[in-house]
């Protein structure tokens, strides 16, 4: 016995077959029913400022310098320039750290932390984030 195929299926092959059927270099235009719902959601247009905001307060004081970096790196790619300048800055320090680590370097890099920490706070409030 043969089974009759739904509907759609039937006709995204008939779409499929008349799209190469065109004589015109250009491709055809995809039918009304290939695209997104109504209801879905909208795509983010910038970066996530919460990611590292949430890196830094995933990571404690005494996590290796590349913990810091990595966390930095995620602010650095932020569209929030608080959060951006602060995550640069927590990336050179722990870099400095990784480099040479001195009294002065480990400061550099609680200072560092210290900011972003601060720019996180003045754009979602109090952590964790």
């Amino acid at each position: 016995m043969i089974r009759a195929l739904p509907a759609p299926v039937v006709l995204v092959a008939l779409a499929a077959a008349l799209a190469g059927c065109s004589s015109d270099s250009e491709p055809a235009a995809a039918p009304p029913f290939a695209s997104a719902p109504a209801t879905a959601a909208p795509a983010t247009t910038g970066p996530d400022d919460r990611r590292g905001c949430h890196a830094l307060s995933a990571t404690n004081a005494k996590a290796h310098p590349i913990a810091h970096r990595d966390a930095g790196a995620l602010a650095a790619g932020a569209a929030d320039p608080g959060i951006k300048k602060a995550g640069i800055g927590l990336v050179k320090a722990a870099n400095g750290v990784v480099a040479e680590s001195s009294v002065e370097t480990n400061l550099a890099l609680d200072r560092a932390r210290i900011a972003l920490a601060t720019a996180c706070g003045a754009k979602f409030g109090d952590g964790p984030w």
